[in-house]
């Protein structure tokens, strides 16, 4: 069973986050997401869109369930596991006064491994309302910045390009990536990975350069063996407007793996065999968003990383 991706939501109260929940289950991104939530009453969920309602789970049109968080979230976990050929990612909305880390500590449990996979830790922030939440929150905002994998910057129409600027200096964690949003507009290409087939075959997306507030991507493959380290040390290399990688890669000594890059965390999960379709080469989808990278200049230093030269490589 190929495990199913978690992602947490945190940040402080009124930062945006059912904002978020909303604009996922409402959202046209053809995946199907189980959303569990603390409060059902703030979740709008368009009348139009429910398929069917029973028992603390919403069923929707789109392929989406939303759950109460009524239960411990193990169990819950657990719930839905039961049900994980139904679905692609399961994103936890995590209370405004929570530590999303530990929240995700959860997921990693040894009762979940190969089961569920850690994907981000998406930290929503108040822009204008940050200084206050640390003022009420005596600490929990930072810690809340600290379990980040991606921070999204939340209602900047409130704020000036100044202390947006200032704000990014002061609390942006080393190596941070950093989205900014009004009403918590996260493209889903960033927020969950994509692009992907149903079978999570990359589509050709190669120098796709779209306008500043839309996600661009390339795909990079090689038939050659890759060297792990040298591409831990590419990606890691990656400029700040890169927001994601995803793939398989196969390394020279035979082992293969999928590859994870969400903000400045990387994870590379050991797999069994190569998934179908990409028993021949390695494959990975990298994610932009803002101005464009030099796309070809990463697609060069990653093709680098082959363990032995390789004759061409597919891009």
């Amino acid at each position: 069973m190929t495990p199913l991706p978690v992602t947490v939501v945190g940040g402080f109260l009124g930062s945006g986050k059912t904002t978020l929940v909303n604009h996922v289950l409402s959202g046209d991104h053809g995946l199907r997401i189980a959303v569990i939530v603390n409060d059902f009453g703030a979740v709008n969920i368009d009348a139009a869109l429910i398929a069917s309602a029973e028992g603390g789970v919403v069923s929707l049109a789109n392929g989406c369930v939303c759950c109460a968080l009524n239960a411990g979230l193990v169990e819950q976990l657990e719930a839905l596991l039961a049900r994980a050929g139904e679905l692609d990612h399961v994103l936890i909305e995590a209370s405004g006064v929570a530590d999303p880390g530990r929240i995700m500590d959860t997921v990693r449990h040894a009762r979940f491994r190969g089961r569920l996979r850690p994907d981000a830790v998406v930290v929503l922030v108040d822009a204008a309302g940050f200084d206050a939440a640390r003022a009420v929150g005596a600490g929990l905002a930072e810690t809340q910045l600290d379990a980040a994998d991606l921070v999204v910057l939340n209602k900047t129409d409130l704020a000036t390009r100044a202390e947006l600027d200032a704000w990014r200096t002061r609390w942006l964690p080393k190596g941070g990536r950093i989205v900014e949003t009004t009403v918590a507009r996260v493209p889903f290409d960033v927020l969950f990975g994509g692009p992907a087939g149903p079978a999570g075959r990359p589509h050709d997306h190669h120098h796709h350069h779209h306008d500043h507030d839309l996600p661009a991507s390339v795909v990079w493959r090689s038939r050659a063996p890759v060297d792990l380290r040298a591409l831990q040390a590419a990606l890691a290399d990656l400029p700040a407007s890169v927001y994601r990688a995803k793939g398989f890669v196969a390394a020279a000594d035979g082992r293969v793996f999928a590859a994870h890059l969400v903000g400045a965390r990387l994870a590379f999960e050991p797999l069994r065999a190569p998934p179908p379709g990409f028993e021949d080469e390695s494959t990975l989808v990298l994610i932009g968003l803002g101005p464009a990278p030099d796309w070809d200049a990463i697609l060069r230093r990653l093709d680098t990383c082959a363990a032995t030269p390789a004759p061409e490589s597919v891009r």
